[in-house]
């Protein structure tokens, strides 16, 4: 049995989902005169796009109909993409190669930069914590979803583990690197070299 399926790109219906939201935000604080910085929403807005393009790089979009594993033969369509550097780095990272291990230490990196700037961790034990549930989280909704049908299956469990220590490592890096240069900026600061603001 032979079967057609379209894959559907998360960022560009996340995308729109996203900017609805940050425009009513921006209407509702007009009202609300709020006191927040505009920095922490700035960083908190690229936060949840870094989440849906994470989301679209590992999984490569959502799978209708179903996929049914009795298929044969079966013809994936990509619907009209706004984004397609999405789905080139995910057919780069489906395949365990040398630049699936390229793409994985660089997409989970942000994810310990933000830990640090945006949610303020400081132990490195949390954010170890944090990275290594976040990482296992994805590859078990991944595969559940891959045996769903409702996404591309996964990889078999050696890439998956080899992977899996990769992007807790980047993490955990990005973390480091975070917090070296947020103390190297106060440290700028309290000399008076730099003014932050």
């Amino acid at each position: 049995m032979s079967s057609t399926y379209i894959i559907y790109n998360i960022v560009d219906y996340g995308f729109i989902l996203l900017l609805s939201y940050i425009f009513i935000d921006i209407f509702l604080d007009y009202f609300r005169k709020s006191k927040s910085s505009n920095l922490n929403r700035i960083l908190l807005y690229s936060f949840l796009f870094y989440l849906l393009s994470l989301i679209q790089i590992k999984f490569g979009g959502i799978t209708l109909p179903l996929i049914d594993p009795a298929d044969s033969q079966s013809t994936f369509i990509y619907e009209g993409a706004w984004f397609g550097l999405f789905d080139i780095m995910h057919f780069n990272i489906s395949t365990f190669s040398y630049s699936a291990i390229f793409y994985n230490l660089v997409i989970l990196l942000p994810l310990g930069i933000y830990l640090s700037v945006l949610f303020k961790i400081k132990n490195s034990l949390k954010a170890f914590s944090i990275v290594t549930l976040t990482c296992i989280g994805v590859e078990l909704i991944h595969n559940l979803f891959g045996k769903m049908g409702l996404v591309i299956g996964g990889m078999t469990i050696i890439p998956i583990v080899i992977i899996l220590l990769i992007n807790i490592i980047r993490g955990i890096i990005g973390f480091l690197i975070a917090e070296r240069a947020l103390k190297w900026m106060r440290s700028l600061k309290n000399t008076g070299e730099v003014k932050l603001s």
